[in-house]
């Protein structure tokens, strides 16, 4: 899918305002390609694409042609970065680190956000789901390999349930808003703006965020069941051979990144960002503070894909352990804003 990119130019006030390395990446060498292809989907971490491309900093930055492409899997959008197709992909953390566990040479550029509160478990009102034991009699419906694989799991593990005696049913998020409207589940777990609309339908109630429980037992109370984040991720061959071009789409989305995160810029981003998405602003304005746009790489950001290789590990999804800074390339973040890089990362070109 092809993007129009409206042109609006920088203001010389928000020029003066930005730090040295947010100015043009055109000052390190214009990018080696002209083309830019992204991986792309339609929830709020996208949004920092979006601005980057409607405001034409990717376009000042060098890149005279913008694709986006939707990909309906981990490993199709992998292999896709692999062969070249697309230059970025911006997933969840869990599958980049499946990916470069089970060898696709990817390497992790930077933190779109961090999305504990994205993921929700949301039930029909008729299931009458008030303790974590509930669940044993719920069908619910994730995408199995995705984040919410690993939500549910810690979910199991917190409350001490049996993850085998847990009814799964693996549909993908629009196909689990179907199935509960139907009763086919009686629950799901997934990201935002599906748990939105099954609220909005009055059809579900929310059992736990990734951040909150609302099990009757302990309503309020803060459980972190999510350790998800949105990365970019890129191919280690496209970052060997296109040094400038990596680190201008670092910088034009850390650019966005500060952009989107300014609560000055909260009502155009969400109207840009729903315009795309074709939905109403007030679904983005409900769920805009699940997200945290902040690109820093610190102990929280290993932490989290730490975490999310253990759950990978333990359910045979990945053989052995790779320290997670083997395959996070920060030297791009670091020249933007070296105050961002709290741990760095040990991969190199």
């Amino acid at each position: 899918m092809s993007l129009t990119r409206r042109d609006i130019l920088l203001t010389g006030t928000a020029a003066a305002m930005m730090p040295l390395g947010m100015h043009s990446a055109k000052a390190a060498g214009a990018p080696e390609i002209k083309k830019l292809t992204l991986g792309f989907g339609i929830d709020p971490p996208f949004s920092l694409h979006i601005v980057a491309m409607q405001k034409g900093w990717f376009r000042d930055a060098g890149f005279t042609d913008i694709e986006t492409k939707n990909f309906s899997s981990g490993n199709a959008a992998g292999e896709a970065l692999v062969s070249g197709d697309i230059q970025l992909w911006t997933p969840g953390n869990l599958p980049p680190i499946a990916l470069f566990h089970n060898g696709i040479p990817i390497v992790v550029l930077g933190t779109d956000s961090v999305n504990h509160a994205d993921d929700k478990l949301v039930a029909r009102k008729d299931a009458n789901i008030k303790a974590p034991e509930d669940l044993y009699r719920t069908k619910i419906g994730l995408l199995v390999g995705s984040t919410a694989s690993d939500d549910l799991h810690n979910l199991a593990r917190h409350y001490k349930l049996d993850e085998k005696r847990l009814q799964v049913v693996n549909l993908p998020p629009p196909e689990q808003l179907a199935a509960l409207r139907t009763g086919e589940i009686q629950a799901f777990l997934a990201w935002e703006p599906w748990p939105y609309k099954a609220l909005q339908e009055g059809i579900g109630t929310v059992v736990s965020t990734g951040g909150v429980s609302h099990f009757a037992q302990n309503n309020g109370a803060q459980v972190k069941i999510s350790d998800n984040r949105s990365v970019w991720v890129a191919s280690q061959d496209f970052v060997r051979k296109n040094p400038n071009a990596t680190q201008a789409i670092v910088s034009v989305l850390l650019r966005a990144q500060r952009y989107v995160a300014d609560p000055k810029n909260r009502q155009e981003v969400i109207d840009s960002f729903s315009k795309f998405q074709k939905e109403e602003p007030a679904m983005n304005f409900a769920i805009w503070n699940d997200f945290v746009f902040d690109g820093t790489i610190d102990k929280g950001y290993v932490e989290d894909m730490e975490n999310t290789a253990s759950y990978l590990l333990g359910t045979g999804r990945i053989k052995k352990r790779v320290n997670i800074l083997e395959y996070t390339y920060t030297a791009p973040i670091e020249k933007f804003d070296a105050s961002l890089v709290k741990v760095k990362g040990l991969w190199k070109p």
